[in-house]
């Protein structure tokens, strides 16, 4: 079953050790997978048809310590709809009012063709990226250029009704806000941990591995970290069913 991991920062940070922990996670979601970040308002992804267990590519990510960013959605996939290729690997761009977003999905929207196109079309097969242009179409009609909590609330209404067709915990984001949604009947759990200082020594669960955050981090880093199972030994929090979360430089700024 495919897998979330998403992060907003109030500081660039390299996604390391988040990622570490939830590359492991290919090792049962092998159909692929993705990371997407911001430099500036301009996403940039990563993404591979292979497994993240054993991806070199993954790995130099984790080693390099190249990549920072204030935000990062991942996704490893295990296909139930669509060939195993790029163009159905999550997470899938589109650009609208000189801003990238990105969108990952985990889940299935039955029937996902009734979602009626006009102006942006997937490039692969795959549920997912349908629901995403189509988010994209009314965002695009909505005409918004700057989210307010008005829009927030409309988002939400328009998630809702999408997974009113099926299974739909997603992550979103334009370079400036990171947008979560859990699905409204609990298919599957969505959770999320805040990290600020003072920092301790924390654990992954998939790995034997640890490390002392306060060595790592800068005492005025803050932020969240969202996963669909907690990836390390912190007292994550589960999002609530049908709930939307919308987080902006390290700060949870709307949840409804």
């Amino acid at each position: 079953m495919c897998e979330l991991l998403g992060l907003n920062f109030n500081e660039k940070v390299s996604p390391t050790f988040s990622f570490r922990g939830f590359k492991n996670r290919g090792e049962y979601n092998p159909s692929g997978w993705g990371i997407a970040y911001y430099k500036n308002f301009k996403a940039k992804i990563i993404k591979e048809t292979i497994s993240s267990a054993i991806s070199t590519k993954a790995k130099s990510l984790i080693s390099k310590n190249s990549v920072k960013s204030k935000i990062f959605i991942s996704h490893v996939r295990n296909a139930s709809i669509g060939a195993e290729n790029l163009n159905n690997t999550h997470p899938f761009k589109r650009e609208l009012n000189g801003k990238d977003y990105v969108f990952a999905h985990n889940g299935t929207i039955r029937d996902f063709n009734k979602f009626e196109l006009s102006k942006f079309y997937p490039d692969g097969e795959t549920d997912s990226e349908h629901i995403f242009c189509y988010l994209m179409e009314k965002i695009s009609a909505r005409n918004i250029s700057v989210w307010n909590e008005k829009d927030f609330d409309w988002l939400h209404e328009q998630l809702l009704e999408i997974n009113s067709n099926g299974s739909l915990n997603c992550l979103m984001s334009n370079g400036e806000y990171l947008f979560c949604y859990r699905d409204k009947n609990g298919w599957r759990d969505l959770n999320y941990v805040f990290r600020k200082a003072p920092f301790e020594v924390v654990r992954l669960v998939d790995e034997d591995f640890e490390i002392n955050l306060a060595k790592e981090k800068r005492p005025t880093q803050r932020g969240y970290i969202i996963a669909t199972e907690p990836i390390t030994d912190e007292n994550w929090e589960k999002i609530s069913n049908g709930a939307l979360m919308v987080f902006k430089n390290g700060d949870l700024i709307y949840k409804k």
